[in-house]
């Protein structure tokens, strides 16, 4: 594979990256004040408290984007983990669906918020699929 037919979907993974570990950064610093604005009651969900999962999410999200940049910074970009991400962004993108079916209470705020991280998941995941496409179209 040339280089310029993986530019995309590298530029793409390396955008996820850094999107992923500053999010994941800021909601882990930031669940106590999230989980206050995010909904008008407490939530706990298998016992954990609603900023406790908040926190764990973005210790999890700073490890995916750790992932997301091992892969863009490869010789060879792996394709089979790029697929793996963008499988990842979709399940991101319908579990925050899920998360809004659920009977909670969510404030204005914490609707917003779900709803503008998973149009940006989103966003990703249309262009790391276009760039899959355009590898597999150069091979």
């Amino acid at each position: 594979m040339n280089a310029s037919a993986d530019r995309l979907l590298r530029r793409t993974l390396w955008g996820n990256a850094a999107f992923s570990v500053v999010s994941g950064g800021v909601l882990a610093i930031f669940a106590g004040p999230f989980a206050r604005a995010a909904t008008d009651a407490p939530v706990s969900v298998m016992g954990l408290d609603l900023a406790i999962l908040f926190e764990l999410l973005g210790v999890g999200v700073i490890a995916f984007g750790a992932l997301c940049a091992w892969i863009a910074s490869r010789p060879e970009l792996p394709q089979a983990w790029a697929r793996a991400i963008f499988a990842a962004d979709l399940a991101w993108v319908a579990g925050s669906v899920l998360v809004l079916a659920l009977p909670a209470s969510w404030t204005t705020a914490g609707i917003a918020g779900i709803v503008v991280l998973a149009v940006i998941v989103a966003d990703l995941a249309i262009l790391e699929y276009l760039g899959l496409r355009k590898i597999g179209a150069a091979n």
